[in-house]
């Protein structure tokens, strides 16, 4: 039986002081087999690591890689976290056991907070200093605090561009407007240089990836004229910004005991590939 070529994958953590991690596997490995390599050499407890996912880039990453994914070699990959509910987060602190897993959390909520996602008051941000003394680092306690500031469970995608114009709830966005697209466990929030739209998850009916793999489509319902509306963005991160919306739909359908996605609620292409949802927790 002829073995697959041996190649070395580098991945990073958000400590850019650190170097890579190095790990040698197959050519044509998974996301999930690097994956599991990559914990083993930071030392993250088994039972944690689906806290966590490889990304294709680090600071704006443009893809999520799911477990049975080809990793790709001629990108940077880094593991960042890949949770939306804190019930998981708590339990992994209260136990204070997987200082690996922690450490990787602390460094997420550092990066969020140096980048301006989350916004700490004065005195919260004296606090996450005081937690970040190298003498005695406290990175449970930096991730805690983190947790009550507005915006920590969201993932953030700048330089997006509105394709159309589109008008919620008076307020108009025209075509070719550069925005702020935050991602929240309440719905999407679409911030311009003059205004802040937020449309929450009950009034988007679905969301539609479109050709090229930049395009992603939200229909927005409003309730007072019974009007749908087209949010059409272009992105490099489009296809991480797809994933994103999965995911949280998926952590609110598990708070609620419900499944993500019943199969009449997607749409394929004939050859499979998945390209519309509707929303399961859209309401009229």
């Amino acid at each position: 039986m002829e073995l697959g070529n041996i190649v070395k994958v580098s991945v990073r953590t958000l400590d850019l002081e650190s170097s890579p991690i190095q790990v040698s596997v197959k050519e044509e490995s998974t996301a999930g087999e690097v994956l599991q390599k990559v914990a083993k050499v930071l030392g993250i407890h088994e039972d944690n690591l689906s806290l966590f996912s490889l990304f294709e880039c680090i600071e704006a990453p443009i893809n999520r890689l799911r477990d049975q994914d080809i990793v790709p070699f001629t990108t940077g990959l880094t593991i960042q976290k890949w949770c939306f509910g804190l019930a998981r987060e708590e339990q992994l602190l209260s136990r204070n056991v997987d200082t690996a897993a922690i450490r990787l959390l602390f460094l997420q909520a550092q990066a969020d907070v140096r980048e301006g996602k989350l916004h700490p008051s004065l005195e919260q941000r004296s606090k996450l200093e005081e937690y970040c003394d190298p003498s005695f680092p406290l990175h449970g306690r930096y991730v805690q605090l983190c947790q009550t500031l507005q915006d920590y469970s969201s993932v953030r995608f700048r330089d997006v561009i509105v394709e159309r114009d589109v008008c919620v709830d008076n307020l108009k966005i025209p075509v070719g407007t550069i925005i702020e697209l935050n991602v929240t466990l309440s719905g999407l929030r679409l911030v311009t240089r003059d205004t802040t739209l937020s449309v929450v998850w009950s009034r988007i009916t679905s969301w539609t990836n479109v050709k090229e793999g930049i395009h992603l489509q939200y229909e927005v319902y409003s309730p007072e004229t019974g009007s749908r509306d087209i949010l059409a963005v272009q992105t490099i991160q489009a296809p991480y910004l797809l994933a994103t919306t999965l995911e949280i739909i998926a952590a609110l359908q598990k708070e609620n005991s419900g499944p993500a996605f019943h199969t009449s609620q997607v749409h394929r292409e004939e050859e499979g590939t998945v390209t519309h949802w509707d929303n399961v927790l859209f309401q009229t």
